[in-house]
């Protein structure tokens, strides 16, 4: 399989998210990705909050993302808010946020300070450009005011990258090698980033920035840089380095770090837009290095976990990943994805794809009771064209159903994991494993790169392994037990 069919349709810019309280939404306020998706990554830029206390509660859950044993800025892990009060919404919060710029450089003296604003700011009116202005003149450094409150209908993202490209990209410059990329992706944001710049640089690749993941304000100031931006996220925010290439010629793909079969054909593309006989050789090299390393850990894991039933809900954000990674290990997917040939969401647009082995395994009667009997065939589920399975070829079932069939077919199939919100909308409650690591967008970045697929196993194996405590009867429990 080629490049082309790892963004094949449905794209990512098409796939919508469903709008369900309490299980997936719409995305984040702008403010949350801004400041999260766009800004935290930075490492030495402090961030300022403008807004009521409240809304840096998220800022405590987005701090710092650098490797543990690396040194860290002196405010890493600590949020910085001006903590609006009625009064300030009511007089202005101005004087409060210029007090706050000061007291933030006098004690940590950062490279640059970037002020989020959030929903009050923006009804209140507050200038943050003339205080952010007037800070960069007392104190030398750049403040960058982003005015990002969370009712905005501009995408938060959008507004942090405009910025960002227009305020500090092409202030610096630096040599480089001859394959110099921008790698846009939220995997590099965690302890495996380290090792995935390994890899890219073991090929010969020179990451100049790493927006989204972990990266400097040096980095930033430089990123025009790179020839080619790789960005890795299942997030339709393609308009950032798109801006990138229409202002410096740079060159764009979307690449999977996450499953074997998405980053070898990852890597594969990036070595083919540079066209150079040298890097394809070495990007083949490692690949087969690193495929034979880890072949062991996969075999030894598929032994145990070779047809095992999962179910998926897909919601665009890390859900893909779960899925690739669980055909990787031989289990057997179950995928309930939104109709994307629909305009607007309803109960009866789910189209679920069900593994060959698993429709067959139903027979003819049970196919037609469940509505499956005029599902077509499929090679690949949403978001997973490239999958790394040389033990059997990968096909399934395709059928659009209601919510109440989704969920006779769930307890037909009888998963025995269910991933976020296949419980939440479709009520199987009785899937045998059980494990909070498996979240859609706070825990899938875990399992990016080659050593991704061990990391997966091990929690699959933790998930088996702790099941009994919610799941196993005592015996003074039991009918007839002990008293």
């Amino acid at each position: 399989m080629g490049m082309e069919q790892i963004t094949s349709e449905p794209s990512c810019a098409a796939r919508r998210l469903l709008p369900i309280p309490g299980v997936f939404y719409g995305g984040g306020c702008s403010y949350m990705a801004c400041r999260g998706l766009m800004m935290s990554g930075i490492e030495d830029v402090l961030l300022v909050t403008h807004g009521p206390v409240g809304c840096a509660y998220f800022s405590g859950i987005n701090g710092y993302r650098g490797a543990s044993k690396k040194d860290r800025p002196a405010f890493a892990g600590r949020v910085f808010s001006t903590n609006l009060s009625e009064t300030d919404v009511i007089f202005g919060g101005e004087g409060k946020l210029a007090r706050a710029l000061d007291e933030a450089v006098e004690r940590y003296r950062p490279k640059a300070v970037a002020v989020c604003a959030t929903c009050p700011v923006g009804l209140i009116g507050d200038d943050i450009q003339q205080v952010a202005r007037e800070a960069a003149e007392r104190h030398g450094i750049d403040v960058l005011p982003l005015s990002c409150e969370g009712f905005k209908s501009e995408p938060g993202w959008l507004h942090g990258g405009r910025q960002i490209l227009d305020q500090w990209v092409g202030k610096e410059s630096r040599p480089t090698g001859p394959f110099p990329i921008h790698l846009m992706s939220e995997e590099c944001a965690n302890e495996q980033g380290p090792a995935l710049r390994d890899l890219l640089r073991r090929i010969g690749y020179d990451v100049v920035c790493s927006m989204m993941g972990v990266t400097t304000y040096e980095d930033v100031r430089r990123a025009q840089d790179a020839r080619l931006i790789v960005l890795d996220s299942g997030k339709a925010i393609d308009e950032i380095p798109l801006m990138f290439q229409e202002r410096y010629g740079c060159g764009f793909l979307r690449i999977a770090l996450t499953g074997l079969g998405n980053l070898v054909h990852s890597l594969r593309a990036m070595a083919a837009f540079f066209d150079d006989e040298g890097l394809a050789a070495r990007t083949e090299a490692v690949v087969a290095e690193e495929l034979a390393r880890i072949e062991v850990v996969r075999a030894a894991a598929r032994t145990t976990w070779e047809g095992t039933v999962v179910g998926v809900f897909e919601d665009i954000f890390r859900s893909d990943d779960f899925a690739v990674l669980s055909c990787e290990l031989g289990m057997d997917v179950i995928m309930i994805a939104q109709d994307y040939e629909a305009e607007t969401y309803t109960e009866e647009g789910y189209q679920v794809h069900v593994p060959a082995r698993v429709w067959d395994a139903l027979g003819e009667a049970e196919r037609g009771r469940l509505g499956l009997a005029c599902a077509v065939e499929a090679a690949c589920l949403p978001g997973c064209a490239c999958c790394h399975s040389p033990e059997r070829e990968l096909t399934w079932r395709r059928a659009t159903l209601d919510r109440q069939q989704v969920s006779q077919v769930l307890k037909a199939t009888r998963p025995a994991l269910c991933f976020a919100g296949v419980e939440e909308r479709f009520g199987r409650q009785d899937a045998i494993l059980r494990c909070e690591r498996f979240l859609s967008d706070e825990r899938g970045t875990d399992y990016a790169g080659f050593d991704g697929l061990a990391r997966f196993a091990r929690d699959l194996s933790l998930a088996r392994d702790m099941a009994h405590w919610t799941l196993d009867v005592p015996a003074w429990a039991k009918e007839g037990g002990a008293s």
